[in-house]
């Protein structure tokens, strides 16, 4: 049993449908960027990057889309996790493509104000909209535990 994004080869596998998310720009407050509703992936490629290691599902997509545009991710800082990467797009380090709801569930909107001066500006590009789902050989063959969390975990993007 596991969650994936939806774009991953789920064939052979049953599937329900979790939740979606979508990809913004964390720019600190100040940037030009700050001062949009949304923009493109290619209109941040003029600006230095922070990201995530190369062995991230992120950095990935990420890398994919810059080869489709023919420009390159110019990164000034891979660190380890999302709060390293607002730290350094606060610190004006860089910018960094995220997942909005990061910075949302700590009160940032769209193109508002987000956490400690980080604005998060939503990118337009399709790929940026990603559905999750959760996936499973058999479910017929789930343990009760399993069950229990499918169950739950299915509620929950009903809910949301």
């Amino acid at each position: 049993m596991g969650v994936c994004w939806n774009a991953a080869d789920l064939e052979g596998l049953q599937t329900l449908p979790y939740r979606c998310d979508t990809l913004a720009v964390a720019v600190p407050a100040g940037h030009p960027l700050a001062l949009r509703d949304s923009c493109s992936f290619s209109e941040t490629l003029d600006c230095e990057h922070v990201g995530l290691p190369a062995s991230t599902a992120v950095y990935t997509m990420l890398a994919r889309a810059a080869a489709i545009i023919g420009r390159p991710i110019n990164y000034r800082a891979v660190v380890s996790s999302f709060d390293a990467t607002i730290r350094c797009v606060r610190a004006g380090l860089g910018v960094a493509i995220m997942p909005r709801e990061i910075l949302g569930m700590a009160g940032s909107g769209q193109g508002g104000q987000g956490v400690q001066g980080v604005h998060m500006v939503p990118l337009t590009d399709a790929w940026a909209r990603r559905q999750f789902a959760i996936c499973f050989r058999d479910g017929s063959r789930l343990s009760p535990a399993a069950r229990t969390l499918v169950d739950y975990l299915a509620g929950c993007a009903q809910a949301g």
